[in-house]
């Protein structure tokens, strides 16, 4: 009978409890201070917050405490973050599409490069490639920059037998096609590498510039149009599956193009004040191709879509995809 009442008592106690407040992790690759963390991850997660019930409050876990930048999308998957922000092509062949931002001359602004890859979402084209996934957002940076140590790179030419720090398989393939070539390194890690003369250069956008201090080893920016490199926001299927039907109602308001059209304007006004900065400083040179040599950058890169396309799981949505991310861009 004391065992029997005992039970008793202490279910009564758990149904009078309120539920234990869940926390969502959210994981950032980048340090609490860098770009992403701070300006994107820690304000949505202040704002979703506010809205969310106490049962499922978000905590941000920067620095790459949960797991390295390419174990990202994995982390997700098997619930280790329950959101996490991923550079798809940091994982080849898991988000095979979205890589078509990576073409180079297809994406000048974080917002084209939303643009694309939203409509590619709402048309279905990404659909395989995110089943796992609840998407809080697809977005891109702006077209990466050349950072060089030594001396501007103002033709494809200059590239000729040089090592430069790689954003992706492709960007690497893309190298090739100047005569570079291209070296994977960490992204904390990028400094150290330049500084010692591992590398010459790096492709990357003005944020990391900033983030990384690359200014005081790689003071000549030159702006080509090279290309731009996908991103997302993305959150574990079962773990949004989970939250009330009113939690599940704010994350999805706070999802979708709306919330990457807000991050892309973050991402490029963030953009134009880092490079207003600089110029301003005066220790930093920018170099802009000409007419000419612009058509030079063109030239050098005039197999990228061939080769993109060539290397994709189904070819022919390869090719569809392209030709819609065109038809976006105005092309």
């Amino acid at each position: 009978m004391f065992n029997r009442l005992t039970a008793a008592s202490l279910l009564a106690l758990a149904v009078a409890a309120p539920l234990e407040a869940r926390e969502l992790r959210v994981s950032s690759f980048e340090p609490a201070q860098g770009f992403y963390s701070a300006k994107i991850l820690q304000p949505w997660i202040d704002e979703a917050n506010a809205k969310l019930s106490k049962a499922a409050q978000l905590r941000l876990y920067p620095g790459s405490i949960l797991g390295a930048p390419p174990a990202q999308a994995e982390l997700v998957k098997k619930g280790v973050a329950d959101i996490a922000l991923v550079v798809p092509t940091y994982t080849p062949g898991l988000f095979p599409l979205t890589g078509v931002v990576e073409l180079p001359g297809l994406v000048e602004t974080g917002a084209m490069g939303a643009d694309i890859l939203n409509t590619l979402q709402e048309d279905g084209a990404l659909d395989a490639e995110y089943a796992d996934y609840k998407v809080i957002a697809l977005f891109t940076t702006p077209a990466y920059r050349f950072f060089m140590t030594d001396a501007a790179v103002e033709e494809p030419a200059q590239l000729d037998g040089l090592k430069l720090r790689s954003p992706s398989k492709f960007g690497s393939e893309l190298f090739e096609m100047a005569g570079a070539s291209g070296v994977g390194i960490p992204a904390p890690q990028v400094y150290e590498n330049l500084e010692r003369g591992v590398v010459s250069g790096a492709a990357w956008v003005m944020d990391a510039y900033r983030t990384f201090r690359l200014d005081e080893v790689a003071p000549h920016i030159s702006t080509t149009g090279f290309m731009a490199q996908p991103m997302s926001i993305l959150m574990n299927r079962r773990s949004y599956d989970s939250l009330s039907e009113a939690d599940r109602a704010v994350i999805d308001a706070m999802s979708g193009r709306a919330t990457a059209g807000w991050i892309a304007g973050v991402v490029d006004a963030t953009d134009a004040e880092i490079e207003a900065a600089f110029r301003e400083g005066g220790k930093v040179t920018f170099t802009e191709p000409d007419a000419g040599q612009a058509a030079l950058w063109q030239e050098a890169f005039a197999a990228a879509p061939e080769l993109w396309i060539e290397e994709q799981p189904d070819p022919e949505a390869a090719q569809a995809a392209l030709e819609r991310a065109h038809e976006v861009a105005g092309h």
